[in-house]
């Protein structure tokens, strides 16, 4: 008979962290031998779910994977390496976060309006937000957001800008609320060899709202919410992220790019959560440098590849009727069933036949799978990796150099000798931030501090370190039409 902690978790291998935990159902007699409650389901039936099976057909590079042949990788692996990575964080911070808690609620602050929540409810919370917090991706991810999703506006909330658009973050919300809560609120353990530690307190259950509170962005902001979990919001929207964690070390492994190290590790072991929230002991400073360095670089060199910005150019005249296409005019969040298989594949496998001269019409409607001959030519010259553009002069400026992007283009356009009305047809200008200091709103107070060696809580150390780094590196080019 196999050992209890055999039966209650699976092992799945990755290749940037090693061995990777997954929770699967226990029968009522397995659960009983290992010491653990019975449960409705477990993490296994979330992997399962067309949601989830989905993302395996949602590249995680959405055009970089033309110029970095290796970078096959998928959304769906990386939604499992961040809930690995979420739940090392939920472990290491645990201890802090339980004694501030503890600490407020003799204080009779606002965490005595909830119960302090169990290790396994926290761990096991952040790795559900970690699994799901690309679930709403569509078909070349974030490209799809800019330039299909934002048609139509986000859902309302209090603390959202009335003039956001819609994002894949906020499909996501949707889905785990209205798709996924069921089986969410079924699960009842984190995975741990220690029963003791795997197991919810009796009672618990994770909130699918909670779910949708940390994968929200810009971050939400909910009084109603248990301050444990407002706690933990910035491992999802801070300066450094259990996302950015995982896909700074993916996309460079997959690309072959070297970035240096990238050490979590470190990181991980001088977080706390401190009474302003999640905090850093100031020896941790240099390997948050080391990360932030990495994450410009790799945005440098791969996300604005001048390569991966021509198919981008390409792209974005042929998406948005490559959507209408197949999927109509209507709202994804009106049409989840329907989302539910718009991926990839679907879109991919309608190009081909675009590029092959099938389903053309100068007139097509929506949804009818047809699109026009031009439209046809941009996807074959992005299937064949024949970008209609090519670079011919590149501006990069710090934004402490005072460059800003019409400055930048400013500039490409008295180096090419054209004015702003003319050659409109000849040149396109594409412009670029990268940003080294990600989310820089996370400096008010209760994002992140930086805790010094007297024990005094501090952003002043933070500070110093971003003043080291560019605010914002400014990406130009300048690129001509090919033929």
């Amino acid at each position: 008979m196999a050992h209890p902690q055999f039966e209650a978790v699976n092992l799945i291998s990755d290749p940037v962290h090693g061995y990777i935990e997954l929770t699967k159902r226990l029968t009522p007699a397995q659960a009983d031998r290992a010491g653990l409650p019975a449960e409705d389901a477990a993490e296994e039936d979330l992997l399962d779910t067309q949601w989830l099976q989905r993302l395996r057909r949602i590249s995680q590079l959405q055009s970089a994977r033309w110029v970095f042949p290796s970078a096959e990788h998928s959304r769906f692996v990386h939604g499992l390496g961040v809930m690995h990575e979420a739940g090392l964080w939920g472990r290491a911070l645990y201890p802090t976060l339980r004694d501030a808690l503890l600490r407020d609620t003799l204080d009779e602050g606002e965490a005595s309006e909830h119960p302090i929540p169990s290790e396994a409810l926290v761990v096991e919370t952040l790795r559900v937000a970690g699994l799901l917090h690309d679930v709403g991706h569509g078909p070349f991810a974030h490209f799809f957001d800019e330039h299909v999703l934002s048609r139509w506006p986000a859902p309302p909330h209090p603390s959202r800008d009335p003039r956001k658009r819609l994002t894949h973050e906020d499909l996501g919300q949707a889905i785990v609320e209205r798709e996924l809560a069921d089986l969410i609120e079924g699960l009842r353990r984190a995975p741990s060899g220690d029963p003791e530690r795997a197991a919810f307190a009796e009672g618990e259950r994770i909130d699918p709202r909670w779910i949708g509170f940390l994968i929200s962005k810009p971050p939400l902001a909910e009084p109603g919410m248990p301050l444990w979990v407002r706690r933990l919001q910035p491992l999802f929207s801070g300066i450094f992220t259990v996302d950015n964690l995982d896909y700074v070390r993916r996309d460079a492994l997959m690309t072959g790019v070297a970035i240096g190290v990238v050490d979590a590790d470190r990181l991980r072991r001088y977080a706390f959560v401190s009474e302003r929230g999640l905090a850093l002991y100031e020896p941790g400073l240099g390997a948050l440098e080391m990360f932030l360095t990495a994450r410009l670089f790799l945005y440098n060199t791969v996300y604005f590849h001048r390569t991966v910005r021509a198919i981008d150019l390409d792209l974005a005249e042929a998406f948005g009727p490559a959507f209408e296409a197949v999927f109509g005019d209507r709202n994804p969040l009106d049409a989840l069933r329907d989302y539910a298989t718009l991926d990839e594949y679907a879109l991919l496998h309608q190009a081909a036949l675009w590029a092959r001269g099938e389903r053309i019409s100068e007139r097509p409607e929506p949804g009818d799978g047809c699109v026009t001959p031009g439209v046809a030519d941009l996807w074959k010259g992005i299937l064949l990796r024949r970008p209609s553009w090519h670079a011919v002069r590149e501006v990069r400026r710090d934004s402490r150099a005072g460059a800003a992007r019409e400055l930048v283009e400013a500039e490409l356009r008295a180096a090419l000798g054209v004015a702003a009305a003319e050659d409109a047809g000849r040149y396109r200008f594409d412009l670029a931030d990268a940003d080294a200091r990600p989310q820089n709103p996370l400096l008010v107070a209760g994002r992140l501090v930086v805790a010094r060696r007297d024990g005094s809580l501090d952003a002043a150390p933070l500070s110093e370190l971003l003043e080291r780094l560019p605010a914002v590196v400014t990406v130009g080019r300048a690129y001509e039409r090919i033929g």
